[in-house]
C-alpha cells in the first residue's frame, strides 16, 4: 500500500544559498508545471484542483495541494508525479517510436488500458507500488506529458543559478516517503532535443485545387484539403510541366488525387502543427468531373 498524500512539495536548490527567484522563470516553470498535472489528470480522467501554497525559504520550495473527488484518486496522482518528475528517461532525446505511434493512433491504445485499470473504483488499499508504476508507464507513453516535462527542464536548465531540485510528496504538511533529488548535471537528460516528428504521408488525399503555379520555380500552390485551405509545394515534377505547358485545361472545377506528405512538429503548447506540405505524386486528376491517371500514378497503382 503506498501512503496517502494530498500535496506536493518542489525544492530548487540555489548555488549562491539565496532564497530570490526570477519571477519571469519561476512563472514558466510553474506554467509547464501546472499544464503537466492537468495533462495527467487528464489522461486518468479525474477532476483535479490545484491550489497553490504558500512558497517556503530554503533555497525556494514550491508547495501545491492537490483536490480530487477522493483521497485515493489524489494520492494516485500525487504518487505518479513524483515520480515523472524524477524518473531518468531511457530514451530522451526524440520522441521513442511508441510515443509516435501512440500519437497516430490519438492515444486511444493508452486511453483503452488506463480505462480496464478501472482506477476511480481503487480503494486504499488497491493503490500499491505496482499500480503506480503501471500508472506512470501508462503516461510517460503520452507525448504531451514528456513533452511538458521537457519544457520545464529545459527551462531550469538555462538558470544556472539552480544546482539541484528535489521533489516530495506530503499529507497536509507531514512529509511522506523520501525525497527525490535531481542534480543539475541531469537536466538535460529529461530535455528532449527535438520538436521535429516523423513526416506524416497521405495516400489518396483530395486536394481541391485553388490556384497553381503556372511558372518553374519552387512557388507555393493553394488547395482545399479537409475543408481546409493548405499551401504546398508541387513536387511532382511530370504534373507540373503538364501544368506549365498547358495540357492540362484549368478552371475552378480541378481535383487532386495525391500522394501528401506534411512536415509536423510539436509546438510550445504539446499540441502539432504542420508546418509544411508537398504534394509528392498526383495520381489521379479531374476536371469538370472527368476523371484522368497520370502515367506515374499508374504504375503507382500497379505497384499497389
Amino acid at each position: 500500500m503506498v501512503l496517502k498524500s494530498n500535496q506536493l512539495q518542489l525544492h530548487y536548490y540555489f548555488s549562491d544559498n539565496s532564497h530570490g527567484f526570477d519571477a519571469i522563470v519561476r512563472n514558466e516553470c510553474e506554467k509547464e508545471l501546472l499544464n503537466l498535472y492537468h495533462d495527467i489528470a487528464k489522461n486518468l480522467d479525474f477532476k483535479l484542483l490545484v491550489q497553490s501554497e504558500p512558497p517556503k525559504d530554503g533555497g525556494f520550495i514550491e508547495l501545491w495541494k492537490f483536490l480530487g473527488e477522493n483521497p485515493n484518486q489524489v494520492t494516485l496522482i500525487v504518487s505518479a508525479i513524483a515520480i515523472i518528475l524524477s524518473r531518468m528517461p531511457v530514451e530522451n532525446k526524440k520522441l521513442t517510436k511508441l510515443q509516435i505511434e501512440n500519437l497516430k493512433l490519438d492515444n486511444e491504445l493508452k486511453k483503452k488500458e488506463l480505462k480496464e485499470l478501472k482506477l476511480k473504483t481503487k480503494n486504499e488499499n488497491d493503490i500499491d507500488e505496482e499500480l503506480i508504476k503501471k500508472v506512470v508507464e501508462l503516461l510517460l507513453i503520452n507525448y504531451k506529458i514528456t513533452w511538458r516535462r521537457s519544457n520545464f527542464y529545459k527551462k531550469i536548465a538555462q538558470y544556472k543559478r539552480i544546482h539541484k531540485i528535489s521533489n516530495h510528496r506530503l499529507l497536509n504538511g507531514e512529509t511522506v516517503g523520501n525525497e527525490r533529488e535531481i542534480p543539475q548535471k541531469e537536466f538535460y537528460n529529461f530535455v528532449l532535443s527535438s520538436d521535429e516528428l516523423p513526416k506524416n504521408e497521405i495516400e489518396e488525399a483530395v486536394i481541391d485545387l485553388i490556384s497553381p503555379v503556372l511558372k518553374s520555380g519552387n512557388f507555393y500552390w493553394k488547395g482545399f484539403y479537409n475543408n481546409d485551405i493548405i499551401n504546398f509545394q508541387m513536387s511532382d515534377p511530370n504534373f507540373k510541366l503538364m501544368v506549365q505547358h498547358g495540357q492540362i485545361p484549368l478552371n475552378n472545377k480541378v481535383i487532386l488525387n495525391t500522394i501528401l506528405v506534411q512536415d509536423q512538429k510539436i509546438d510550445e503548447n504539446g499540441e502539432i502543427k504542420v508546418t509544411k506540405c508537398s504534394v509528392t505524386l498526383v495520381i489521379k486528376y479531374s476536371v469538370n468531373g472527368t476523371e484522368y491517371i497520370t502515367s506515374d500514378g499508374e504504375m503507382f497503382l500497379k505497384s499497389k
